[in-house]
């Protein structure tokens, strides 16, 4: 993806890189909103929460919890 935004803006490879990492945030934001449909964005978004869920519920087992 990085490749991908260096190249929109016409920049040599590792120029993302040497950004402030807030605006490289932004950029990354950017893109994703330009490139990305919303079922990509639905679908990653589950996994994000799915992910989430699972390390939590792992960490109350190896607590004793359950």
């Amino acid at each position: 993806m990085i490749l991908q935004i260096e190249r929109r803006w016409n920049r040599e490879p590792g120029w993302f890189a040497t950004l402030a990492p807030d605006v490289r945030l932004s950029l990354l934001a950017d893109f994703r909103m330009d490139f990305e449909d919303d079922k990509t964005r639905s679908a990653k978004s589950h996994a994000a929460k799915r992910a989430r869920f699972d390390m939590i519920m792992s960490k109350r087992r190896n607590q004793g919890a359950m």
